[in-house]
């Protein structure tokens, strides 16, 4: 098993303050969360692109997965609204090519949600066709795509594993895979051995929060046991710290200081680590 840190908390500051901590820490990958100012999907210019691999290359450092910004702007590929569809669709096409350009094997996936008051299988076949297209023009490249629930608040399309398990079989890509995010899993009342249930060798990403995206110990969920609970399942692929709460905005680096701190005291991760 590894961990990684998401960029997402760093989107107050430039590139180079992320980089320039992340070649400090114990950390040699991360997830690159896409977004304007930063890096905008919409309209970066290529010298920008060029220049943030050179930066991220220089560091020794390397992109695991990109998570596109998927809640200030209006991408959504479940909705009835077409034109919004189509667009969203051209949004993560750019991701899956950038992703591609940083040598970065994995895209996550938030889809998006229909119109509350309209059937939720308009939202569902909405979604199985778009993640269809772009699951093959992704494979094409040699990206992975993640896909992950969301709360009922958030969309009435993936909010459970078995709706995760059941987008993947009828999108029928092999590069389209699971993760769990363990605050949204809770708030749904599920466990870490749901997924592995429902995915089985389908669960590939896991966003490793405590209640609110927050820092592992800086709530209330039981952290050191669901990474008990990712060990006993047997799971070797990555984790990562998805810091959301807008208290981190104002020093990341602290926040990246105290996931490593975390680790250190309650896993088997970094075991020979010193500051």
């Amino acid at each position: 098993m590894k961990f990684i840190p998401m960029t997402l908390h760093y989107m107050r500051y430039s590139p180079k303050q992320y980089l320039d901590k992340l070649e400090r820490s114990p950390f040699d990958m991360f997830d690159l969360y896409m977004c304007a100012p930063q890096l905008n999907a919409f309209d970066y210019s290529l010298k920008d692109l060029i220049q943030l691999d050179q930066e991220i290359r220089r560091r020794n450092l390397k992109v695991y997965a990109i998570t596109p910004e998927n809640n200030s702007y209006p991408c959504n590929f479940a909705t009835q609204n077409r034109e919004t569809r189509e667009s969203s669709l051209r949004y993560y096409q750019r991701a899956i090519d950038t992703a591609e350009y940083l040598d970065c094997p994995n895209v996550q996936i938030s889809i998006g949600f229909g119109y509350f008051d309209a059937p939720r299988q308009e939202a569902w076949d909405n979604t199985r066709e778009s993640m269809q297209l772009l699951a093959e023009y992704s494979k094409k490249k040699g990206i992975r795509l993640f896909l992950e629930e969301c709360k009922v608040t958030t969309t009435q399309v993936l909010n459970y594993s078995d709706d995760i398990a059941r987008m993947i079989e009828e999108t029928g890509f092999d590069n389209v895979l699971g993760m769990v995010d363990t605050d949204q899993m809770t708030f749904a009342g599920q466990t870490i051995d749901d997924y592995f249930h429902s995915l089985g060798d389908k669960m590939a990403y896991v966003h490793f929060n405590d209640r609110g995206h927050t820092v592992p110990g800086h709530a209330d969920f039981p952290m050191k046991q669901y990474y008990e609970d990712l060990k006993r399942n047997r799971y070797d692929g990555v984790c990562c710290f998805e810091l959301i709460d807008r208290h981190y905005y104002v020093d990341p680096d602290k926040a990246i200081d105290d996931c490593v701190q975390w680790l250190v005291a309650n896993t088997d991760e970094f075991r020979d680590y010193k500051e």
